[in-house]
């Protein structure tokens, strides 16, 4: 073992699949910050039985388990149901992408305090992602799903009592019809799962958006009192921001355009939503940006030390 124990990388994966079971064999890279050897990396440790390869995923080796069991972590039996396998490895996909990211925590549905409860009630998300402290209750739509899956995808978000923010993950967005997906909730963000829309979900709370007002409305509007837009005028001008398409929100300006049909309302989104939005909000104006121009990539984390001196500590 002393071989596995020097490398805090390796040792980072053994504990990750001790935890969810298996991990496809393309995921690996995400536990390396080099991934020039990490192939190597990964034979050595199945040569030493501390891995095993099942097909396209790996699982702990009898090294491997007994490494979790000597050193107390954290340790789930392999499951071999091939249905719930599935499950776990798209799962694991999503933990391990976010397993280095200091923005974005990834809890798994088996792995959450209340499990219990939702496993009784056949709940279909597969966890919590918190998102700069904010979490989002995240659900999976692949391919593989078909319409009953989606169908119930929206019943589990329509009875969810505890949970406001939802996140929902689809292969194809397009197979989505977004208006099924509002509850009246705060948001529910339907993004199409792509490694693009995976990095900026680690900025979703870090958009400048009150450059972008300053650009484009010379701070003539101002923070919005109301629910269905973000910043107004309170005369003619609506405005709504969209980072990802957020069907509560669409939901809420459908809303105020059918009641205020003399007025408008303004969308703020990229060029590869506005498609997906206008197809709801045919009569909005719209207003695409680059919002790359507006993401503070650089977080700043403000705490105080026992002497009351700010220390300030950048991501």
């Amino acid at each position: 073992m002393r071989y596995f124990l020097d490398n805090d990388e390796e040792i980072c994966l053994i504990k990750f699949i001790a935890k969810y079971q298996y991990i496809n064999i393309n995921d690996v890279k995400y536990f390396f910050k080099s991934t020039k050897y990490y192939k190597k990396r990964v034979k050595n440790l199945v040569d030493k039985e501390i891995l095993k390869r099942v097909k396209w995923n790996l699982v702990l080796g009898g090294m491997g388990i007994r490494y979790t069991q000597f050193f107390s972590c954290e340790y789930n039996k392999r499951n071999l149901n091939k249905k719930y396998k599935e499950r776990l490895i798209r799962i694991a996909n999503i933990g391990a992408y976010y397993n280095n990211s200091k923005t974005v925590k990834f809890t798994p549905s088996f792995a959450m305090k209340n499990k219990e409860v939702f496993t009784t009630t056949g709940r279909r998300f597969v966890g919590i992602l918190d998102i700069n402290g904010f979490d989002y209750l995240t659900y999976q739509i692949t391919k593989e799903h078909d319409q009953k899956y989606v169908e119930s995808v929206i019943w589990d978000i329509q009875k969810e009592q505890f949970y406001n923010n939802f996140i929902v993950l689809v292969d194809d967005i397009k197979r989505i019809n977004l208006m099924e997906f509002a509850f009246g909730k705060n948001e529910i963000l339907i993004i199409e799962d792509t490694v693009e829309n995976r990095e900026k979900l680690k900025y979703l709370h870090n958009i400048r958006w009150e450059n972008f007002i300053h650009d484009f409305y010379d701070d003539k509007v101002y923070l919005s009192g109301y629910n269905f837009c973000d910043y107004t005028d309170y005369k003619d001008k609506f405005i709504s921001l969209f980072f990802f398409v957020d069907t509560e929100k669409i939901m809420r300006n459908w809303h105020f355009l059918n009641v205020n049909n003399y007025r408008n309302a303004t969308i703020v989104c990229t060029k590869k939503i506005e498609e997906l939005i206008r197809k709801e909000l045919p009569t909005a104006d719209y207003v695409t940006i680059d919002l790359n121009n507006y993401i503070e990539k650089t977080m700043h984390i403000y705490k105080y030390d026992n002497d009351g001196i700010c220390k300030v500590k950048k991501l």
